[in-house]
């Protein structure tokens, strides 16, 4: 790829997702001139804004974690300030049968301690084998290795009971959108580590108060424009080949660099041309993908939940939200 500096003759991305459009605001703020191609007509992609008989709804209810520094400040750069679109709540895991983990606004590790030792339905041997296991972590650096499933770990470290199935398993689930026999260890354990073990704003609950479009795909779209940018809404990117001086699409246009941000099932047709990236191809053409699916149901305004995010053990749901406390309807 050519160089990312100024005096480029354009970059392209392809894909108005969230990665994307994070990708063409860095280049605009370098001063790059940016065409985003979009095969849908909505920003967002598999976090965006879908409406429903004249309702704006999300298409996933997706809670951001105070540790996701750099979401933050690219909300900010392009005009969303999180504290008005986000309920930033301290750690808090309630679920319908009684169980209760919320950790308070104390500096590491006393919030994570308290949560642990004072959470309901928690026995005192399963706090203490939760401690064990985050020191044993951070004694070993947080490197697993050789890598493994999550559930392997988790039972090499004794992680049973209340302690697994309503911290660890949904905090997996959540994070990797990946069961726990077939996650990886290395990855959840960054995710324990950045989460769980930094400064005490990190493990924090952010809950969107507004709808997807609004927290970022929307301003980051105005922020790419008015730096001369384009966003190409219904526009899909069909063809990329090497030519000289850079790359080009759909046959036509020419672009000094392109970076490919759609989902992985949709880049084999974009990489036929590009014989140096067959590897890459070959591994994406053996992922296995994970359902996950939203449900919608409206009650009348005098029904509400105790929470705004409760958790549910032991069937197919996982999380319920009532956007009623969050102000949507």
């Amino acid at each position: 790829m050519a160089d990312l500096g100024h005096g480029l003759s354009g970059v392209a991305v392809v894909g108005a997702g969230w990665a994307g459009l994070a990708a063409a605001v860095t280049l605009a703020e370098q001063g790059v001139r940016v065409t985003v191609f979009e095969a849908s007509r909505s920003l967002g992609g598999r976090a965006r804004r879908v409406s429903l008989d004249g309702i704006d709804l999300d298409n996933g209810q997706h809670v951001l974690i105070g540790a996701y520094r750099e979401t933050l400040r690219l909300m900010r750069q392009v005009g969303a300030d999180p504290d008005e679109l986000l309920l930033r709540l301290p750690l808090e895991l309630r679920y319908a049968d009684g169980f209760h983990l919320r950790a308070p606004r104390l500096p590491y590790p006393f919030n994570l301690l308290a949560a642990l030792f004072g959470a309901r339905k928690l026995a005192l041997s399963e706090a203490l084998a939760a401690m064990r296991f985050l020191v044993s972590l951070r004694v070993r650096n947080f490197r697993v290795v050789p890598d493994r499933s999550v559930a392997r770990l988790l039972d090499e470290h004794s992680q049973t009971g209340a302690l697994r199935t309503r911290v660890w398993e949904p905090l997996c689930v959540s994070a990797l959108n990946t069961p726990v026999e077939h996650a990886s260890a290395q990855i959840f354990v960054n995710v324990l580590r950045d989460g769980l073990t930094g400064a005490r704003e990190a493990s924090d609950l952010l809950i969107a108060r507004t709808d997807l479009g609004r927290l970022f795909p929307d301003p980051a779209a105005k922020y790419v424009k008015a730096r001369g940018g384009a966003i190409l809404l219904g526009v899909p990117a069909r063809r990329v080949a090497r030519v000289p001086g850079g790359f080009r699409l759909n046959d036509a246009q020419i672009f000094s660099s392109v970076v490919i941000a759609c989902g992985p099932h949709q880049v084999g047709q974009l990489l036929v041309q590009l014989s140096e990236l067959d590897d890459a191809l070959a591994a994406i053409n053996a992922f296995a993908y994970e359902s996950i699916v939203t449900c919608y149901l409206q009650y009348p305004e005098s029904v509400s939940l105790p929470a705004p995010m409760l958790g549910f053990g032991g069937g197919i749901a996982q999380w319920v939200f009532d956007r009623g406390r969050l102000g949507g309807p």
